[in-house]
């Protein structure tokens, strides 16, 4: 699977249904042909998601007798335009196919993007979790607090898996910088030349003021949505012995978040990057692009405003540069803290497995 966030996601996901029930069945339907993950250790069997028609006839011959349903919800509510909602007709044909318990797992969603056409469809659902507080307090506003469950993101459970360290990594001397096409445009970002600016004050500071070696990871490998954007980065200091990149292509989920584990700071825009950095103890800086960002921060560390740029209030050069400074400061106390948090956080992650059949 291209997306190692999504992948993050499924694995982990799998492994907390195992846990809770060991000799169950789990199914998985995920990726498009030719992206298909090779293997989930928990699964009993992973299928695609379409056929080659680009439909999901795979799924629908193994949910009639299911007892659950699990739809990963993320964040693709808010990717979605009324009138032209494939969430909608995907789910049309699963409530038509299965009479078991339907869950809407994982959400985060902004308050402004619930429509009424999408609330009636998440409302079908037997039950709703959401992964941080400012999505679980308008999803109860809305559904019902009887009917929305709170879990952190199941990727903070996800293993790691031992590989060897990239070309020019330094154990724990090493700064993780990952950046998206996505924050750079009209709809979720900001103007490509700001973002790259700011990143570049980052990447500067490091290098002149520093002895820390600069590590770019990709965290979304299909189209290029990472790799282009590092590529505009990596242009200026192709030649600097101090910084490479991460060929995350040849790796899994788990082995890139094993290499995060390893650095001594992570900065980036995508969300299962952070995860992996937070659930392993390594202070990360976050240039958020939609309420999951806030909401997981805040629900860490109990405010967010040292710890995530929303994209969209960057105001000068230097804002993620200012926020980078304030993290390098107290890396040590952060370090801390998260061992401290992190274990009850990922129990909390665990804990989804109590809705999946309730007594």
């Amino acid at each position: 699977m291209y997306n190692r966030g999504s992948e993050a996601v499924i694995r982990s996901m799998a492994k907390i249904c195992r846990f809770w029930y060991p000799d169950s069945e789990i199914i998985i339907s995920t990726g498009n042909i030719g992206e298909i993950l090779k293997e989930v250790s928990e699964a009993d069997l992973v299928l695609p998601r379409y056929d080659s028609q680009g439909n999901i006839s795979y799924l629908l011959s193994v949910i009639e007798d299911a007892d659950v349903v699990l739809v990963t919800g993320a964040d693709n509510y808010d990717y979605v335009e009324d009138g032209n909602n494939k969430i909608t007709q995907i789910n049309d044909l699963i409530f038509d196919k299965t009479s078991g318990r339907t869950i809407l797992y994982d959400c985060s969603m902004s308050k402004a993007r619930m429509s009424e056409q999408l609330i009636e469809d998440i409302d079908r659902f037997s039950y709703i979790t959401v992964r941080e507080t400012n999505t679980y307090d308008s999803f109860c506003e809305v559904f019902g607090i009887n009917k929305v469950g709170l879990y952190p993101d199941p990727a903070f459970v996800l293993p790691m898996e031992k590989v060897d360290y990239p070309y020019g990594f330094d154990d724990k001397n090493t700064i993780g910088i990952n950046i998206s096409n996505l924050i750079m445009g009209k709809r979720f970002g900001m103007p490509k030349e700001i973002v790259l600016e700011n990143y570049k004050q980052v990447i500067d500071f490091i290098l002149n003021e520093t002895h820390f070696n600069v590590l770019f990871i990709q965290h979304v490998i299909n189209n290029g949505y990472d790799l282009e954007a590092i590529n505009a980065l990596y242009e200026k200091y192709r030649e600097e012995k101090r910084v490479s990149i991460l060929q995350s292509e040849l790796l899994n989920a788990m082995q890139i978040k094993y290499i995060i584990s390893k650095l001594r700071m992570l900065v980036t825009a995508r969300t299962h990057a952070s995860i992996a950095a937070y659930s392993t103890n390594v202070p990360t800086l976050v240039m958020g692009y939609s309420i999951k960002s806030t909401g997981i921060a805040k629900d860490i560390f109990g405010d967010w405003e040292k710890y995530v740029l929303p994209v969209r209030n960057i105001g000068s050069s230097t804002d993620l540069l200012r926020l980078f400074e304030g993290i390098l400061e107290n890396e040590l106390s952060i370090r801390q803290f998260l061992r401290k948090k992190m274990p009850e956080y990922k129990k909390r992650a665990l804990d989804f497995g109590k809705c999946l059949l309730p007594e």
